[in-house]
Parts: structure tokens; sequence; C-alpha cells
């Protein structure tokens, strides 16, 4: 059945389902040139793409517009976020060989070059998202040749962030991923590598949700 509203339709969703206030979280809803919009900021990563994906399922649109940012964790200028970015690829020994280029405008960190795997890609992704001024990464890196996708490449993405993130002990959880859903199980020692672990699995290009079955135990592996 073909929703007549989708604008009042996606409101909707965003307070009941999403559980966003948007009081809290202005955000604006409406329809250009048949396609459906939907911009403003929200708090987590797992806001924006959970939005974004409920946006495409309406009915009675063209497309979706996505102009949705990520609250950032510090205020930062466009050209401090360029230089994070440029040091976080030119530390990485996997990525720095290539010839990735970055651009920054208000925050928003725009990926582009080619990289020889889809796992290089997606690393480089979660790098952006993990700088503490980026509102959004736009990751238009082109994997050449062409690589073909799946489900344990996912995984064996996220495991590498894992590997990478010092909030996350990698030994401790376990990713799987099926139809593009990931799901998080294992121990954390804290809500906040809990949190830490989602987020990165939402970083990950290609991750249409994410299951956080992660247990938490204070004081497990060590961690504080």
């Amino acid at each position: 059945m073909e929703i007549l509203d989708p604008v009042k339709a996606l409101k909707a969703v965003l307070t009941d389902e999403l559980h966003i206030d948007l009081r809290e979280n202005p955000i604006h809803c409406g329809m250009e040139s048949e396609s459906l919009f939907i911009e403003g900021t929200v708090e987590r990563v797992s806001q924006k793409k959970r939005a974004l994906l409920k946006a495409m399922e309406l009915a009675g649109t063209e497309g979706v517009i996505d102009r949705l940012k990520v609250r950032p964790a510090s205020t930062m200028s466009d050209d401090e976020i360029m230089k994070h970015m440029t040091d976080a690829i030119e530390e990485e020994p996997t990525l720095r060989p290539y010839g990735v280029k970055v651009e920054v405008k208000d925050g928003i960190i725009d990926l582009e070059g080619e990289v020889w795997s889809l796992s290089h890609k997606r690393l480089a992704g979660v790098l952006a998202w993990w700088i503490p001024g980026a509102t959004d990464v736009i990751n238009s890196i082109e994997v050449v040749p062409p690589e073909e996708d799946s489900d344990d490449e996912v995984v064996d993405a996220l495991r590498l962030v894992f590997e990478k993130d010092r909030l996350v002990d990698a030994s401790s959880i376990r990713p799987t991923a099926r139809n593009w859903v990931v799901t998080l199980t294992g121990i954390a020692c804290s809500d906040i590598e809990k949190e830490a672990a989602e987020d990165d699995a939402w970083y990950v290009w290609g991750v249409n949700d994410v299951v956080n079955n992660i247990t938490v135990e204070t004081g497990a592996h060590g961690k504080t």
C-alpha cells in the first residue's frame, strides 16, 4: 500500500520507532524534486543510519536526500579534521601506499581514490568516523579491481577495526553478519566498550543494522 504522506510517516518513525526527541534533536523532513529529504543532527551514527534506512523503505518517493549529521565529539575546524585524516592514513601501513583523496567541508569527510580491497575501503571509512570533529563520512573510494562483497567480508573488516580500536578488546567480542546485519556477542568491561563496539560496526561501510548482544561485566579482561 502506497504511503500518501511519506514526510509524516518518516516523522512518526523517528519518534515512535527510533525514539529520537525532535525537540532536542531538530530534524527536518520534506520533499524535494520527488525525493524525500532528511536533515538535522542526531547523537549517534546508529540513529542516522537507521533513519536513512527507514526513509528509503517509505513508498511514494524517488529517492532519499541525506543531509543528516552526527553530533561531533569535539568542535574542530575543517583544517584540523583534514590533518587528523591525512595523519591517520599516513600512520596506517595498509593504506599509506594508496592515493586516498580527502576533502572536508562543514565537518563532512569525503573519501575518494582507489584501493585494492573492500577491507581497505572500510578501514579508511572507520578511521574517518573516529575523528572527533567528524559529522558525516562519504566513502566514495573505489575497489580496483572490483571485489565481490559478502557478509564474511564485513566480518573480516570489523575484526580488523576492533583490533585497532583501543576502547575495544577484540579477543572478547565476536561479530557475525547475515544479509548485512551485524550481530555482536561476547563480554565488555563497561558500557563505554559495548557502545564503542556497536559504533564501530555502524561505521563499517555496507552495514544495514547492528544487534548488540554484548554482556557487560565490570572489570572483565582487565579493562577499566
